[in-house]
């Protein structure tokens, strides 16, 4: 027997569970020419993105009910109609909850067996884990609110002036063609939070948040409200992670091997013109226009 991650019980077999959600890596394999890589290893091709045996299926299908309306009302609007104003209800911020809830609960494993190696302190942990315990329950409907926490999204909208150095990461392509999600936390200005980005959407759940942070028209309440894609600040540790994440997927870009490059550029070759009216082709144009 094993036990679910989320409602605790014990059953014969877990689902293996998307950290990013499944629609999203399904969007993206569908818009990418050749195959998706890991960040981690730009010479390994994958499949898939993130998953582990996390849920029962009675949590599964749960999450999926949220994980379908956020697709069909926000992501896919987004990416293939250029909708810009949405109306979101309470389902939209459940849904941010459980995608940031997946990863805060396996980095709360991590942290606590490699507690030394990332430098975590036991009141950060602490507030993780009493974080992580609020956000469980709220998500099985034991509790209408969860105390102390913000969900925000930001669009990655098109740049239209950014410093030399930043030119260099290629950002359009880097924030628009990847996926991940992962819990930080600055000790020293006690902002802790996970970010998730689904290609260019970019989502951060705080669990504590500093006075030097500033999200401006990011915020999806507990409730009803509009958001739209335009006018958004971030600044602060959640606008340095911003930036983090461009210039790590630069510095692991150019770690890829020369003969992946080369098997790269010859699968671009043979498909030229499909390549041409890719979403990855409209993202370089926009990163040399810089």
């Amino acid at each position: 027997m094993k036990q679910c991650a989320l409602c605790r019980q014990e059953v014969e077999q877990l689902e293996l569970s998307h950290i990013v959600p499944k629609f999203v890596v399904r969007y993206l394999k569908k818009t990418s020419i050749g195959a998706i890589r890991n960040l981690q290893n730009p010479d390994k091709v994958v499949q898939d993105s993130e998953k582990h045996y996390l849920l029962c299926s009675d949590c599964e299908s749960l999450f999926n009910v949220y994980e379908t309306k956020f697709a069909n009302t926000f992501f896919h609007p987004y990416m293939t109609g250029n909708k810009k104003i949405f109306q979101f209800d309470s389902d939209a911020y459940y849904f941010l909850t459980s995608v940031s809830w997946r990863s805060l609960y396996l980095d709360i494993l991590d942290f606590v067996e490699h507690s030394e190696e990332v430098g975590i302190d036991m009141e950060t942990l602490t507030c993780f884990i009493e974080r992580e315990k609020v956000m469980r329950s709220y998500l099985l409907k034991k509790q209408s609110t969860v105390p102390r926490i913000e969900n925000h999204m930001f669009f990655f909208e098109d740049i239209k002036s950014i410093s030399q150095e930043l030119i260099e990461t290629r950002p359009h392509i880097t924030m628009h063609r990847s996926i991940g999600s992962y819990t930080f936390f600055n000790k020293t200005l006690k902002t802790l939070a996970t970010v998730t980005n689904m290609m260019g959407i970019v989502v951060f759940t705080l669990y504590n948040k500093s006075k030097q942070e500033k999200l401006v028209n990011t915020e999806i309440i507990n409730g009803t409200g509009v958001i739209k894609a335009e006018n958004q600040i971030i600044e602060g540790v959640c606008g340095s992670k911003l930036i983090e994440m461009l210039n790590n997927a630069k510095e692991l870009a150019a770690n890829i091997s020369d003969k992946q490059r080369e098997i790269i550029n010859n699968r671009v070759k043979t498909k030229v013109e499909d390549f041409r009216k890719s979403k990855a082709f409209e993202d370089l144009k926009k990163d040399f226009n810089l």
